[in-house]
């Protein structure tokens, strides 16, 4: 007899499938050809981003930067040094509101944008890595209940677009290695309903602590192999922590990371903090409110 499970998981399987996505994400492209669209950042009319945010956004992430001395819940290793992690810019303005907009408002034609900022990280991270030969990219995987409220995985549906465009790094192969815990028979060890939005740094370790593994058909896959973790925001590192956590469990080496942005701009960079106006936010956003969904990440 199938069980309530297996038909959860079957029924899961179908709607999360390459037809049904393709036919969800075209009908929602083409219901917004017929309906008004106002750019995600300023509003202007009839585009989903206007050419002047569009410049703004290219400005702002045309250099990738190494975030890993903003995010204190990165992994060390030996010597006492952070996951290397690079980020295509800073989470501010309209780099930040593409992501919300594509994360959790339906707008998947931004992937043709945030694909080419997560791409020149993609590289960047390949390089700080030396380009390793035989290296995997695994993603940060996302909670079923986020998939099933949204209906697609917006890291997965960027990185398999990015796949099909070859604008991953040479020699490095696409993996989804790595799944979130299941606790009994289908509860996430996520255990804070509220997220990781609004938790501080040991409450953001503690949350996702132990909430992911390498199921056991992928542990070949990963043994012995050099890995370049992948998740849209970075903000204190404890999600990359675990996964890099997960990773090393199965025998993987991580080698780095790669992340669309940082929530916290790193020092030197224009929108980093200036350090003569303590306390003084100007017109930057906050980043710890604009992270959207951050119900997996950290």
């Amino acid at each position: 007899m199938i069980t309530t499970t297996e038909v959860g998981s079957r029924l899961d399987r179908l709607y999360f499938s390459r037809t049904v996505q393709a036919l969800r994400i075209w009908s929602g492209q083409f219901g917004r050809l017929l309906l008004p669209t106002d750019c995600v950042a300023c509003g202007a009319p009839d585009q989903v981003l206007c050419a002047g945010c569009r410049r703004r956004l290219r400005r702002a992430t045309v250099r990738p930067v190494a975030a890993e001395e903003t995010a204190e819940s990165l992994p060390l290793d030996g010597a006492g040094q952070p996951l290397p992690v690079t980020a295509g810019g800073p989470y501010r303005r309209e780099l930040s509101r593409a992501i919300l907009a594509f994360k959790n408002h339906g707008r998947t034609e931004l992937a043709q944008v945030l694909a080419v900022v997560l791409a020149a990280a993609l590289d960047a991270a390949a390089e700080r890595a030396g380009r390793p030969a035989a290296a995997v990219l695994v993603q940060v995987p996302a909670r079923g209940t986020s998939r099933r409220r949204r209906g697609y995985d917006p890291l997965q549906l960027l990185l398999t677009r990015m796949e099909r465009q070859d604008l991953l790094p040479a020699g490095l192969q696409l993996l989804p290695a790595v799944r979130p815990v299941a606790s009994g028979k289908r509860l996430m060890r996520w255990r804070t309903s509220a997220g990781q939005k609004s938790l501080g740094r040991t409450a953001r370790q503690r949350n996702v602590a132990g909430s992911m593994a390498v199921p056991p058909r992928y542990i070949p896959l990963i043994a012995d192999r050099g890995c370049l973790l992948v998740d849209d925001v970075l903000t204190t590192g404890a999600t990359m922590a675990e996964l890099a956590r997960a990773l090393r469990a199965a025998g993987g080496v991580p080698l780095g990371g790669a992340v669309l942005a940082a929530a916290s701009a790193p020092a030197g960079h224009p929108d980093a903090p200036s350090p003569q106006a303590p306390g003084r936010s100007g017109d930057r956003e906050n980043p710890q409110e604009n992270v959207g969904d951050k119900s997996s990440k950290g």
